[in-house]
């Protein structure tokens, strides 16, 4: 998950490790000098800091996904849009398809996110793979909340949500859960074992 847990948390903002995580910062660049915006007027619309979007476009720190969506609502993009590799396609009945270890990697201080089958342009839907390492909602530094409805379900381990509007809820391995991401929201891992989730963000 997250999901600016930005520069305010630097122990938390390890660089990207894949070419993959690099797209984004190349992207984020792109989208900004289409719109022959500057660093400052890109803060100002987004509400991420200047040093954090440097950052990113310098490919320093892999954003979350809160971040990722105040970004794209800020430039006026939907989140997959942000995300998509920009092939285009010249078919009906497009597809994607994402090997085991492939995938657009986006690591955090709390969370290991892969976004999968991120090669389609104008999609609806945006799947990704996470490993929840945080163990204690200290860990972040704000609320998850982004325009999006979100489907979640546990591969291993066990899930704790952590939400402005509910008792927290433990997901157990098998267990999934469906709900509105625009209330503020933390994922923890219990136990041992990193629990590992996927889930897709229906924008």
């Amino acid at each position: 998950m997250e999901i600016d847990l930005d520069a305010a948390r630097p122990a938390y903002s390890p660089g990207p490790d894949t070419a993959e995580a690099a797209d984004v910062g190349a992207r984020v660049a792109q989208l900004r000098a289409d719109r022959g915006w500057t660093l400052q007027e890109t803060a100002e619309a987004t509400g991420v800091s200047f040093s954090t979007l440097s950052k990113i476009e310098r490919h320093e720190l892999s954003p979350t996904v809160t971040t990722l969506t105040k970004i794209a609502r800020g430039l006026g993009v939907s989140l997959s849009q942000l995300l998509e590799t920009a092939r285009p396609v010249s078919m009906n009945g497009r597809r994607s398809l994402t090997r085991r270890g492939e995938g657009q990697s986006a690591a955090t201080g709390t969370c290991d996110n892969k976004v999968l089958c991120n090669d389609l342009v104008n999609r609806k839907m945006t799947p990704i793979r996470t490993r929840v390492r945080a163990r204690d909602i200290s860990a972040y530094s704000e609320w998850a909340s982004y325009n999006a409805e979100v489907f979640l379900t546990v591969l291993h381990g066990t899930l704790i949500i952590h939400s402005q509007g509910y008792a927290p809820t433990r997901l157990e391995e098998g267990d999934s859960i469906y709900y509105d991401a625009s209330s503020g929201h933390l994922w923890v891992s219990e136990g041992e074992d990193d629990a590992i989730v996927l889930w897709v963000c229906a924008e």
